[in-house]
């Protein structure tokens, strides 16, 4: 973990500890899995619009050509919602995505490693079709009801706040409790 200080004058004397998060395990696996599906689709469809259009069948080329550029478009935004770093600051976590960034208050938070029979039950809760999500709301009966905000399952983190349960994966898991048990 790095320490930087924060933007802004009036947080000048608190600095922001920075977790990153680098994929691994299942959900990078299912990453390249639903990018590669993806990918392969975008190409396919461009490749029989391009044929349909040269046979002068207009109408079907450019169907065609619209469902590649979907498969297209859902590719890039396949990775909007990977979290890139986590940032502790004072009483506050940050959740950096890609396109997107979440704050929590975290006064008063527990936080623990989650044990590998919790890291199994979750991995099988958040896969579908081979591809693990990395990001989505969830409902266990062994964890309860939590966000997940993860790039390894090896890595997960159980943070309990008052007000909403997050697994988050940061590389450094005890710098981060550590961390948290400090704010």
């Amino acid at each position: 973990s790095t320490a930087r200080p924060t933007r802004g004058p009036e947080a000048a004397d608190r600095p922001v500890t920075r977790f990153p998060c680098t994929a691994g395990g299942a959900i990078a696996r299912g990453r390249r899995r639903l990018r590669g599906l993806l990918v392969g689709l975008a190409l396919l469809m461009a490749g029989v619009g391009a044929a349909t259009l040269a046979l002068g069948r207009i109408g079907n080329g450019v169907l065609a050509l619209l469902v590649g550029l979907a498969a297209w478009t859902a590719w890039r935004m396949s990775g909007d919602l990977d979290p890139l770093w986590l940032e502790l600051e004072h009483d506050r976590l940050a959740i950096q995505m890609r396109r997107r960034r979440e704050r929590f208050p975290i006064a008063g938070a527990a936080a623990r490693r989650l044990d590998p029979e919790e890291t199994a039950h979750l991995e099988r809760l958040a896969t579908s079709g081979g591809v693990t999500a990395g990001s989505g709301g969830f409902e266990s009966h062994r964890l309860g009801e939590l966000d997940l905000y993860a790039s390894d399952l090896g890595n997960a983190v159980l943070l309990e706040l008052p007000e909403r349960r997050l697994v988050v994966t940061p590389d450094d898991t005890e710098g981060f409790l550590a961390a948290v048990g400090t704010s």
